[in-house]
């Protein structure tokens, strides 16, 4: 990409020389040979015995400063290109250095337009000049420079912009952008849940009792949590194969809690108890399901870090949840006469759910979460302390 810039800066001011003066010596030293480029070969001569032929054809002479400085460019340890600007009394020269091991040998062919000049080589390469700007293209890698500033598009997608006035700015091209997994748009997380916590000790003894140490018991497969989210990603950093964002956006969110046995919660007047069904004879109705749903609307805030969607590891995600109940109820399932029974209360839950959730995509196995709840099930001393947990999947 030098080497073509350096070319089309040659060609452009050898044009706008050409309307200034009379006379113009347009030279390119091969840096490695130290041989002029175009120019028959001759092994016998020096570059400078080279360089003194071509000035006397032009009626110059080429002093021993211009020799030196053109010396002193040749031996510089350098592997870019470079090149030397003169004037000799009405013409103007202009000798560019160019690194070792390019080929020079394509043909270049100019072509003039009402909007600047096209200057095409056979190659893949091209340079437009025009009011718009110079646009240099090399293979894949390309040039734009205008009056806000220069472009450049490398072959690996990566963009860089230089806003005169103000910094350089890098981006990724959407093609490179789209090769990072993305944690965003509508999802539904589906998985089991559970509790935790201890029951309160009984220091009444009456029947049937409020509270026994086996009424946070469910069925694992039962006990299911499903939500519906709707979230967004902002980019914080952004790296080659890696980006760190922050994950919000809101759910809407249901627990499922069955229980593994025939005791109901229910809201007694001076707190949340499990009691069973009784029949006319005062004996405990068997139940084929019995469950407390508690739905949500849900803020989640996942910080999270997103790797290439080809890597084993696609996503990591560490955050929290704030949640607000929306309803609550029972439902119960008599197992002889299918009696179904629903009833709807707040069962002294806590309105307000808060939380700590994880989640990490893996390339094989898919989107797994994990939730845990920091708020109680029950508003204290208004029901057993028992705190909620869920895991699953994304579908």
């Amino acid at each position: 990409m030098k080497n073509l810039l350096l070319m089309t800066c040659l060609l452009v001011s050898q044009g706008l020389w050409a309307k200034n003066t009379n006379d113009s010596l347009l030279l390119k030293i091969d840096k490695r040979d130290q041989k002029i480029i175009g120019a028959k070969a001759d092994s016998k001569k020096t570059l400078r015995e080279e360089l003194e032929g071509v000035f006397e054809k032009k009626g110059l002479v080429l002093t021993d400063s211009l020799w030196q400085q053109i010396r002193t460019v040749i031996k510089t340890d350098s592997d870019g290109d470079s090149s030397i600007s003169v004037r000799i009394g009405n013409s103007s020269v202009k000798i560019g250095i160019l690194k070792s091991g390019v080929n020079y040998k394509s043909e270049i062919r100019t072509k003039a337009k009402p909007g600047g000049v096209t200057i095409e080589s056979t190659g893949k390469d091209e340079v437009r000049v025009g009011w718009n700007g110079i646009h240099v293209k090399d293979g894949k890698e390309e040039v734009h420079v205008d009056w806000n500033g220069v472009h450049v598009k490398e072959p690996n997608g990566e963009e860089t912009k230089v806003i005169w006035g103000r910094d350089s700015t890098k981006t990724q091209s959407k093609d490179k952008k789209s090769n990072l997994y993305e944690r965003k748009g509508f999802n539904v997380y589906i998985g089991l849940n559970g509790l935790t916590g201890k029951m309160p000790e009984n220091v009444i003894a009456i029947y049937p009792s409020p509270y026994l140490n086996s009424d946070p018991e469910l069925k694992p497969l039962g006990s299911r949590f499903v939500s519906l989210d709707f979230t967004h990603a902002a980019t914080i950093a952004r790296g080659k194969k890696s980006a760190f964002k922050l994950g919000y956006g809101f759910s809407f969110d249901w627990y499922n809690f069955m229980f593994d046995h025939n005791r109901v919660v229910t809201k007694a007047t001076s707190a949340t108890n499990f009691q069973p069904i009784l029949d006319t004879r005062g004996d405990e109705v068997a139940l084929k399901k019995n469950k407390l749903t508690v739905s949500y609307i849900t803020l989640p805030i996942v910080p999270h870090v997103v790797f290439n969607k080809q890597s084993a590891i696609k996503m990591i995600g560490l955050g929290g949840y704030v949640s607000y109940r929306l309803d609550s109820w029972t439902k119960t399932i008599e197992e002889k006469s299918d009696d179904l029974a629903r009833i709807g209360s707040n069962f002294n839950l806590n309105q307000v759910r808060y939380g700590v959730k994880a989640e990490v995509a893996l390339r094989h196995v898919g989107e797994l979460f994990f939730n845990y709840d920091l708020a109680p099930l029950f508003q204290k001393g208004m029901g057993p302390e028992l705190t909620a947990f869920s895991f699953g999947f994304k579908l």
